[in-house]
């Protein structure tokens, strides 16, 4: 691994491509944060597009990077670390540039293949099948956030966190078993590795000076592990945004019902999952259905906690389908009533939202996952009546830490690595990674929603939903 030494005082220029948003950070090596700003990238949509354009990303590069850095003396800056939603896979042609839209990890062109495994190849295989004319104009098939260091260097590398990844990025069967040309997927590079150095090719795509180190960061989950300190078995991580992940780090590979288990970044240790696509997004598609859309967040979320109890409330499930009631997809409202208003419904959505979260940390609890507390990160983290809310609903004191947008601070974990400050990304994270708040459930509120809970449930399956 190449390795560069910090400036004494130097700060990394850590950014953040979500799914619906930008997030930048200059973050030095004590791990504090000294500018922060965070751009749109849908334009007030509620639901991300699944065709997508890569020069939405170089726009909204280049204004954060405009803003932070002219926030400090970019002689200061040590280091770029970014990282990114995935699995998501842009083609290039062969000047480097996009052959066709960024195919999001929630695009649903794809071509999966029994008994595969891995995250990229079905969407490339859709690509050759579909839109022939395109895979042959492709040269390479770049993950993301990769393809944006590859615009800031000229190199086009592939993150593998760890060997354990290989199969979940691109193997050489499944490649002949795809029938695709294994020259057209990168080599791989590790986190913590220093990919480079910003061309002036790069510089001008994005407004970041030219000769900056570029250090390998990667996929925001594994990221925002780092940056909350998930990097010893038993802790907990819940991770919101367009999707929500409840995460939970381990020893060895677990099995269970509505879990993922995938291997960590930090080598011999796993993380299982818990998803919900759909968190984020259903809270947003109800500010715009209910005309909130111009709310802000806080403000909304007061309003529908205050809602009363006078009249039952309604209930809302995201789904009604028969693997699960968390997907935004074939919903419903239940028991409303003309007293009802929107604050009423909003309260719905949000309990749904909490509800779907405690049966994620009981399916972790069930598989041997004890899930002693959640350190919740992400911009839901930033308010103080949803992490509460969230304590209530689970029964688990809820910490949210220094920086909320903890995908920054593992990136800045990972340039600390590659630029020689610390050993080890478990090293950077523990020493880093720090709580700024904890919430703890209350006895009553627990109760009452534990019978609310028990109650939705009921309802859903009576509704013909099954089991959960």
């Amino acid at each position: 691994m190449a390795s560069h030494r910090t400036v004494s005082g130097g700060k990394l220029l850590c950014l953040d491509f979500g799914t619906s948003s930008v997030k930048g950070g200059l973050i030095g090596a004590d791990g504090r944060l000294s500018a922060w700003t965070r751009k749109d990238l849908l334009d007030g949509k509620a639901a991300a597009p699944s065709r997508w354009d890569p020069g939405a990303w170089l726009d909204a590069f280049r204004g954060i990077a405009s803003q932070i850095i002219g926030a400090d003396d970019p002689r200061e800056l040590s280091g770029i670390v970014l990282s990114g939603n995935g699995p998501t896979l842009v083609p290039l042609d062969r000047s480097g540039r996009p052959s066709f839209d960024a195919l999001l990890w929630i695009d649903r062109r794809e071509e999966r293949m029994s008994g595969t495994l891995s995250f990229f190849l079905p969407k490339a295989a859709w690509v050759m099948r579909h839109v022939p004319e395109v895979y042959r104009a492709t040269a390479s098939f770049m993950p993301f956030p990769e393809y944006l260091n590859f615009v800031l260097t000229g190199e086009k590398r592939a993150i593998l966190p760890s060997d354990e990844f290989a199969p979940y990025f691109w193997s050489s069967r499944e490649q002949e078993a795809y029938g695709l040309d294994p020259g057209k997927f990168p080599a791989f590079a590790r986190i913590g590795e220093v990919l480079g150095t910003v061309s002036g090719e790069g510089a001008e795509a994005t407004g970041v000076p030219k000769g900056l180190p570029v250090v390998a960061g990667g996929s925001d989950f594994l990221m925002a592990l780092i940056g909350t300190g998930t990097v010893v078995p038993g802790r907990t991580c819940d991770r919101g945004g367009t999707s929500e992940g409840i995460n939970h780090c381990v020893e060895r590979p677990v099995a269970g019902d509505r879990l993922r288990c995938l291997p960590h970044a930090i080598p011999g240790l796993y993380n299982v999952a818990g998803i919900l696509p759909s968190a984020g997004r259903l809270f947003e598609w109800f500010r715009s259905l209910s005309g909130q859309r111009d709310k802000p967040y806080g403000q909304m979320l007061e309003e529908i906690l205050a809602a009363g109890h006078d009249v039952p409330p309604p209930i809302f499930f995201p789904s009604l389908r028969s693997d699960g009631p968390w997907e935004l997809s074939g919903g419903a409202f239940a028991r409303l009533a003309i007293e009802h208003g929107a604050p009423d419904m909003g309260r719905a959505v949000v309990e749904a939202l909490g509800f779907a979260v405690r049966g994620l940390v009981e399916a972790l609890d069930r598989s041997g996952c004890r899930v002693s507390g959640l350190t919740a990160c992400g911009g839901q983290a930033r308010n103080p009546l949803w992490n509460q809310l969230k304590a209530d609903i689970t029964g688990r004191a809820v910490e949210v830490p220094e920086i909320v947008d903890a995908e920054l601070l593992g990136a800045a974990c990972a340039g600390l690595v590659g630029l020689g400050e610390f050993r080890s990304l478990e090293e950077a994270s523990l020493a880093l990674a720090r709580t700024k708040a904890r919430y703890l459930p209350r006895p009553a509120e627990h109760e009452r929603y534990t019978r609310a809970y028990e109650d939705y449930l009921d309802a859903w399956r009576r509704a013909g939903g099954g089991d959960p």
